[in-house]
């Protein structure tokens, strides 16, 4: 199946989307550490541990739960978790809502104009994610949940938002929200999201990555690219 031209909008009652290169043209993460280091210094502490050992592992689709848990406790320093969500404000006000994609907001409302429900599903963590969904509209979120000791972070709870434990996620909700994964739809752009891509009734890749790309050829799965717009 050739790359999309237009907008396609399926029957659904729930679509999926993740985050990260998909409904934003960047890595979050990656945004954040470039904000963060023009003013704390602690920034270059959490950008050689990103770069040393999760990107890394990201991309050989090998991110385990200690090396995402140890990461985030770089990433927060010890801060609450109400001292966390005023940084991620002030992130999103001044850097991350630059990266949006602008086709985003179109295939979002053409699914809300038909009442879908619209959840973002990201490896990014809640407070993150939140403020994303906030902004485009998504009616759930599901994302990486930090662990708390005293009322400060101390990592991640199990399971991760990442590869299999994205689809046990998602199974979850679903469950709650009285719907199967087998009547959903799922728009991603990374390999690692494969399990859910497969578990869903029409896996979408949006703006793939080379593997996923050439996967989505093989099994005529729907391809949109908006970088080439």
């Amino acid at each position: 199946m050739p790359v999309e031209k237009t907008l396609q909008v399926y029957q659904a009652p729930y679509v999926f989307f993740d985050l990260d290169d998909s409904l934003i043209n960047k890595d979050a993460s990656s945004l954040w550490i470039k904000w963060r280091a023009k003013f704390d210094r602690w920034a270059v502490v959490e950008a050689i541990q990103a770069l040393a050992s999760l990107y890394r592992a990201y991309k050989k689709g090998r991110v385990s739960h200690w090396r995402l848990s140890y990461y985030y406790r770089t990433r927060t320093k010890g801060m609450t978790l109400s001292e966390y969500r005023q940084y991620i404000r002030d992130f999103f006000n001044q850097r991350g809502h630059l990266y949006i994609y602008p086709q985003a907001a179109s295939l979002l409302f053409a699914y809300q104009r038909q009442g879908t429900k619209l959840v973002l599903i990201t490896g990014q963590d809640e407070i993150m994610a939140k403020a994303y969904a906030d902004a485009l509209g998504l009616d759930f979120v599901i994302g990486n949940r930090f662990e708390l000791e005293d009322g400060k972070i101390k990592g991640l709870t199990k399971p991760l938002c990442y590869g299999e434990g994205k689809v046990e996620m998602a199974r979850a909700f679903a469950e709650t929200q009285g719907f199967k994964l087998s009547e959903a739809v799922f728009y991603s752009d990374s390999h690692s999201d494969l399990p859910l891509l497969e578990a869903v009734k029409q896996p979408v890749v949006l703006n793939p990555n080379q593997y996923l790309a050439r996967l989505a050829k093989q099994r005529n799965w729907p391809r949109v690219d908006w970088r080439k717009n």
